[in-house]
């Protein structure tokens, strides 16, 4: 070799340690620098702070009157606006509050004569009536604004004035559950001086020190709206003995009254938005406790103020004497919530650690599986038959449609409920034996669920097994996809049916069919928050992203700034269903809890979940998907997980930093994205060649994508580079 090529080979061998030292060198480097908190977040919260909601803008509408200074009514003490009116409901003020507002309206009146005052709310604009949003069909079952729940009576979507003889303030006689706009007329000749409108708040003041934000504004919308959505679906009860406590509604605006299957999708959201929900959902589990009937199964749905004391839910025997299910949701049932209850209940151990409340609920839990396991017969494998049992006729969470026959959705759940109460008895109760029985029960449901329900020939699971159709619905697979009934390569064909038929412009149809009685057709924000997380837990995060950038984005957009309960084909909020009470398409509520995104976005581009009770361990796996930066504060009982993670251009890079409360350890999954990487843990390297390296890298492994560490305490920095 001569002297030339030794010093070739030489310096070859040079460059290539100093290329293969610098990424090394940025990693640790950049693990040196942990990720910053951007404080751009407080920008997207909806909840606007204090007492009041107050106007954004004003405009004047109709004829048969005149309106001079309408600008007067946004702001209180100024300037009056002058209403003129020469015919009934002529002229009118339309105020638009900026983002929906739930509480008492008040009218600040300087002077009026004439015709009564009208005050009209909506959450939608093109709703705004004289009535406001009510059913205008006498025969409706929401007609005049009428809501099941009772903390809002009277009830109703407009209130009439006799004009005051002086200057006042009129306050409507109950909370008005949600509305941005308010239109203000008379109901004739006459005149008003309207010093301002606003909203006095009734709902829960979150705090958001849970939170979230990432590099796509269309997802932080959606979180934002989201979280708002749960607020407003709030309440304070008005006649127990532990201090007035909050709950969790289905909604805002129309029933107003607390669903147990709701709350186990609401729950997931709730403990990501902030740790005083923790409270407000412990008391929304509570209510059901005793009012379990005597077959075990529980209330379609509850009152917000029923007086079931923590601790102590009695023997079941039904609800409290003066405390029934309201009206017409008395009078059916709805099982598959009580699967969902239970699964709430195994949940908020999860989440809080509390288990001195959930303790006295286990009886309560025992007897709800009691019932379904009573009503599995041999003939349908072990699964739970849906039918009409005390002469009250079945329904499930899709009502009015027929629901009776073996459903996916409620054996879905049903598999849920065992394997949760199998996990209340290893932690709350110390049964092992209990826990492996149950176990081994959710396991013969799991698999006589594939066996009747599982179409291998379309690859997707079918609705009901007395369904005519044998429909492949959305929420057969969402259920099935969340609910880990389906192993990964069904899984797989379950979400490719998902995209090929039921994808649509606005979202996932609930079927394919425009005339099946067991599913109407429409779009259901609760059954695609379902389906977000089936697809993450089954590694489609794209597919989870991009239907919540579809969804959530359409709904935000078109609406007035929150996600609706449900929407129509055709992307409108509208679903009417002829022949039922609910012909008028307006009453879908444009605000509600369980159509959420945020537990897909905190625990899974976060990637925060708790592995102990109480988040004691706790697992930080990020899932990046297509995203360049992600960050967010998850409220836990110990105080606060926080994690931050940015990649780099090209994906150069990428930076992790965690946080998390003292007394607590945890697992981090960091992210490959497809190429093996040297890993740098707070300045040390700690993953190199493919397996662990010193000390910082002790008791790391490979997991997939991803290397995960174990024991992690405090504050950890993990980065890569090259």
């Amino acid at each position: 070799m001569t002297r030339s090529t030794m010093v070739l080979v030489c310096l070859a061998a040079t460059l290539s340690g100093t290329l293969a030292a610098g990424p090394r060198d940025r990693a640790v480097a950049l693990s040196r620098e942990p990720v910053g908190a951007d404080p751009a977040w407080r920008q997207q919260v909806l909840r606007v702070p204090g007492t009041f909601v107050r106007p954004a803008s004003v405009t004047v509408e109709g004829d048969g009157g005149t309106v001079t200074g309408a600008d007067g009514a946004l702001r209180e003490g100024g300037g009056a606006a002058i209403l003129t009116t020469t015919a009934p409901r002529g002229a009118r003020l339309v105020i638009d509050l900026g983002v929906l507002a739930g509480g008492y309206v008040e009218l600040g009146v300087r002077r009026a004569s004439g015709a009564p005052i009208r005050a009209s709310y909506a959450e939608a604009r093109q709703y705004l009536g004289p009535d406001g949003d009510a059913d205008p069909d006498p025969d409706g079952f929401f007609h005049g604004g009428r809501s099941l729940g009772t903390d809002d009576d009277p009830d109703g979507r407009a209130d009439v004035y006799a004009p005051p003889r002086g200057s006042t303030v009129l306050r409507s006689p109950g909370p008005r559950g949600s509305q941005r706009y308010v239109a203000i007329t008379l109901d004739g000749p006459g005149s008003l001086a309207l010093d301002f409108v606003r909203v006095r708040q009734t709902t829960f003041p979150g705090a958001y020190d849970g939170h979230f934000l990432s590099s796509d504004p269309v997802l932080n919308r959606a979180w934002y709206a989201s979280a708002y959505g749960l607020d407003l679906s709030t309440a304070r009860g008005r006649r127990t003995a532990v201090g007035r406590p909050w709950v969790v509604m289905d909604g805002p605006k129309r029933d107003r009254t607390v669903y147990a299957g709701d709350v186990q999708l609401v729950a997931l959201a709730a403990y990501q938005q902030g740790g005083a929900y923790r409270r407000v959902l412990r008391d929304t589990i509570n209510l059901f406790a005793c009012q379990q009937r005597p077959d075990g199964t529980l209330p379609a749905t509850s009152l917000i103020d029923v007086p079931c004391e923590p601790g102590e839910p009695g023997p079941p025997d039904g609800s409290p004497a003066g405390f029934e299910p309201p009206g017409a949701a008395g009078k059916v049932r709805l099982d598959s919530f009580t699967l969902l209850w239970v699964v709430s209940v195994a949940d908020y151990v999860r989440f809080t650690g509390d288990r001195a409340f959930v303790r006295p609920l286990l009886p309560v839990a025992r007897r709800a599986l009691r019932f379904f396991g009573e009503h599995a017969p041999n003939a349908d494998g072990g699964l739970f038959r849906t039918a009409d049992y005390d002469g009250l006729p079945a329904q499930n969470w899709h009502t009015p449609d027929r629901a009776a026959g073996v459903d996916a959705t409620t054996n879905a759940a049903y598999y849920a409920a065992l394997r949760s109460l199998a996990r209340l008895e290893r932690s709350v109760a110390g049964d092992r034996g209990a826990a492996a029985a149950l176990d081994r029960r959710a396991y013969r449901v799991r698999a006589a669920l594939l066996t009747r329900l599982w179409d291998p020939a379309a690859g997707a699971m079918t609705l009901n097994t007395d369904d005519p159709r044998r429909d492949h619905t959305a929420d057969a697979n969402a259920a099935a996809l969340a609910f880990g009934v389906l192993d990964r390569p069904r899984a797989r064909r379950a979400i490719a049916y998902l995209n090929t038929h039921l994808s649509g412009p606005y979202g996932t149809l609930t079927t394919r069919h425009t005339d099946n009685p067991y599913m109407t057709r429409y779009i259901s924000p609760y059954v695609m928050a379902q389906e977000s997380l089936g697809r993450f837990r089954h590694g489609d995060g794209a597919g989870a992203l991009g239907l919540i950038r579809t969804a959530w984005d359409h709904m935000i957009r078109k609406g007035p700034g929150t996600p609706w309960e449900e929407a129509g084909a055709d992307g409108k909020p509208a679903v009417p269903r002829p022949g039922t009470s609910l012909a008028w398409g307006g009453h879908v509520g444009m605000a509600h809890a369980w159509s959420t995104a945020v537990p897909a976005l905190s625990m899974n581009v976060l990637g925060v979940r708790p592995l102990a009770d109480g988040y004691r361990g706790w697992a930080v796996e990020p899932e990046p998907v297509d995203l360049r930066w992600a960050q967010g504060d998850v409220p836990v009982p110990a105080g606060t997980l926080s994690v931050r993670w940015r990649r780099g251009a090209g994906d150069d890079s990428f930076v992790l930093t965690v946080r998390a409360p003292e007394g607590t350890t945890g697992r981090v999954a960091v992210p490959l994205l497809h190429k093996d990487r040297t890993i740098a843990v707070d300045g040390r390297i700690a993953w190199r060649n493919g397996r662990p390296a010193g000390d910082a890298g002790r008791g790391a492994h490979r997991v997939g994508d991803t290397v995960v560490f174990e024991g992690v305490r405090g504050t950890a920095t993990f980065a890569w580079a090259g």
